[in-house]
């Protein structure tokens, strides 16, 4: 798992980098776990809103699970949430990198 107190992020876009747990695989009875997540064809950001300063997340493509339509208040809750979402399903979160707008 990935430790939060690794190094401080300053974007306000991050990417969650999701990846199968070793000797396991991906569990969803209802397929709302996008297979792209973890095969590279696709990316989860968390985005800070500028406005209210609430923390959401947003697929790079495609439409999110309902359960993840969320708002959290600061990234350590939408962090805890989102691994024991995907941990559930046998994945984990293994990186997260600051992404600027420049980089698009």
């Amino acid at each position: 798992m990935f430790d939060l107190e690794q190094r401080k992020m300053h974007s306000d876009n991050r990417i969650l980098t999701i990846r199968q747990r070793p000797g396991d695989k991906p569990k969803d009875t209802a397929g709302l776990v996008d297979y792209r997540l973890f095969k590279g064809g696709n990316g989860l950001h968390a985005i800070r809103n500028p406005m209210n300063s609430l923390w959401s997340l947003r697929y790079t493509q495609g439409i999110l699970p309902a359960p993840l339509r969320q708002q959290f208040t600061n990234f350590a809750e939408l962090y805890k949430f989102t691994a024991d979402y995907f941990g559930k399903r046998g994945l984990i979160i293994t990186e997260i990198t600051d992404h600027y707008a420049e980089n698009e």
